[in-house]
């Protein structure tokens, strides 16, 4: 008796314990589904970013920092090169972003984010700043194609970056083309974007519409590329599931690369943290 009390006192804990342990041999899909509920479940983020995006054949790197708060949308974004600012909030300043641009003598600008301005040479919006908008772009491939995602998806090892351990995923496009598509009355590049789960960006430099940033005239003929890009590189943190290295490829090669340091996640922001009178800001 006193043997089988012991031995009950001895397995209890080790069933807890393997209970308690992370599943170590993931599958791909798991670890995309983690990924997905993990940025689901984002109130606010901190980071710092490192960017890559070509444009007219060139690399252009940048780095810059951010911070987001879901909801209600309240975005933070300053150019750590260049020294500009850009704060907007939802339901303030008749939805236009307040710029500080340094490189405008340091005046303070009222701005449309989908207007020439703040798009010229940029491949997103401010609104596509952080994880919630690759989470979106990854759920979407999965909801259009729900039969292929073994097809797509394929996990591709682990390795550490940035002092981080990593899971490696793969998604791959070979049916990644451009079709036709006839824009409506009332259309934009980004809105059609949207609709295609595609870059906005593309959209406008293959269609000779790359300064152009208005509504496109009804029954013009577009070339929409579908989807994203032929290949994404994703490196999703093994402890947070978050995202911290995205590569993503087209037929000319790398399109756009973003890297994450300093994540903070679920953090809380100062009340006047989103405001021009926050102390570390230069509006």
């Amino acid at each position: 008796m006193r043997f089988l009390k012991l031995s009950v006192l001895i397995i209890i804990p080790l069933l807890f314990l393997a209970a308690s342990q992370p599943k170590e041999n993931l599958s791909c899909r798991e670890i995309v589904s983690h990924l997905l509920d993990s940025i689901k479940n984002i109130r606010t983020q901190h980071c710092d970013v490192k960017s890559v995006e070509r444009i007219n054949g060139h690399l252009f790197f940048a780095e810059s920092r951010l911070k987001l708060n879901v909801n209600p949308k309240m975005i933070y974004y300053k150019s750590i090169l260049k020294g500009n600012e850009v704060l907007w909030v939802q339901g303030e300043n008749k939805g236009n972003a307040r710029v500080h641009a340094r490189s405008l003598l340091l005046i303070n600008l009222d701005l449309d984010p989908y207007g020439s301005l703040m798009r010229k040479d940029n491949h997103h919006t401010i609104f596509d700043l952080g994880f919630p908008y690759i989470g979106s772009i990854i759920a979407n491939t999965i909801v259009k194609s729900p039969k292929d995602f073994d097809k797509h998806f394929a996990f591709a090892g682990t390795l550490t970056w940035n002092h981080t351990e990593c899971y490696q995923i793969v998604i791959s496009f070979s049916e990644y083309r451009y079709v036709e598509y006839t824009a409506v009355k009332g259309e934009t590049a980004n809105g059609i974007a949207k609709k295609f789960s595609t870059s906005d960006f593309k959209i406008r430099n293959k269609n000779g519409l790359s300064s152009y940033y208005g509504f496109i005239k009804e029954g013009k003929k577009l070339l929409v590329p579908t989807p994203y890009g032929n290949k994404v590189i994703v490196y999703i943190d093994k402890k947070t599931y978050m995202p911290v290295n995205v590569k993503i490829y087209d037929e000319e090669g790398l399109f756009e690369s973003y890297e994450f340091y300093n994540v903070k996640i679920n953090t809380t922001f100062a009340s006047d943290e989103f405001s021009e009178n926050f102390k570390e800001y230069a509006f």
